[in-house]
């Protein structure tokens, strides 16, 4: 065998290995059922990674029972950040809310939408899911300068939910974040599609004063108790 087959057999083989076996994540031992259900959970992002031939996640920053930070860097199990981090909780067990900030727009789609998909793998498609990530970068890349944020709801339903930001320059350093901010379904919830457009919180219902007409503190307020009329026992006291 020529040197060169054997090149290309080891770069076959290497395309054949699973997703996880290429990411060389080094996971504390042993672990807790949350930090079991978030190995079993990235393995599966990382497959729709390899299959859409986008890189891994490949290092671990922090990992404790209800926390836990992860990210894309050059080389696997790096110390620092480099653009793209994974922020986890956990509790009771289960993923509770995973939060994906990206600092390229051409790279946010892909990784969001391995996420997506690896949230509901029976429900979703890698190419169904790619379609709202995308359409959010689109919507940075085409007004940069504007920031934008979803009203957040992080309390587990039946289905899992995502929110999407942006935010431009965020720490002064010409840098511009895009964020995903994914919501696990609850524990034993079936496997169901994604909510992608977030529920607007409801209207301020509280009676506000205009201040143009403040009057100093002495205005009405109106009470639905009725007043006892003069004659009546409760006047006479």
């Amino acid at each position: 065998m020529t040197p060169m087959v054997k090149r290309i057999c080891a770069l076959v083989c290497a395309l054949l290995l699973p997703a996880s076996s290429l990411a060389e994540i080094i996971w504390p031992e042993p672990l807790t059922e949350g930090q079991a259900a978030l190995k079993s959970y990235i393995e599966l992002v990382n497959q729709n990674q390899s299959q859409q031939n986008r890189g891994w996640v490949n290092s671990l920053f922090e990992c404790y029972p209800t926390f836990a930070a992860l990210g894309m860097t050059t080389q696997d199990m790096a110390e620092i950040p480099e653009g793209v981090e994974l922020s986890f909780t956990m509790e009771n067990g289960y993923l509770d809310t995973l939060q994906l900030r990206v600092n390229d727009p051409s790279r946010f789609p892909t990784l969001a939408a391995s996420c997506i998909q690896a949230a509901s793998p029976t429900a979703i498609t890698l190419e169904e899911a790619l379609a709202d990530p995308a359409a959010y970068a689109d919507k940075a890349l085409k007004n940069p300068n504007d920031s934008f944020e979803d009203p957040l709801d992080t309390l587990n339903g039946l289905t899992p939910r995502v929110y999407y930001a942006y935010y431009p320059n965020q720490y002064r350093d010409g840098t511009d974040w895009l964020q995903m901010t994914l919501v696990f379904a609850m524990p034993g919830a079936a496997d169901a599609a994604m909510t992608v457009t977030p529920t607007p919180p409801p209207a301020d219902t509280e009676q506000e004063y205009d201040l143009t007409d403040y009057d100093g503190g002495t205005h009405l307020e109106v009470f639905t108790t009725a007043t006892p009329e003069p004659d009546s026992p409760a006047g006479e006291q």
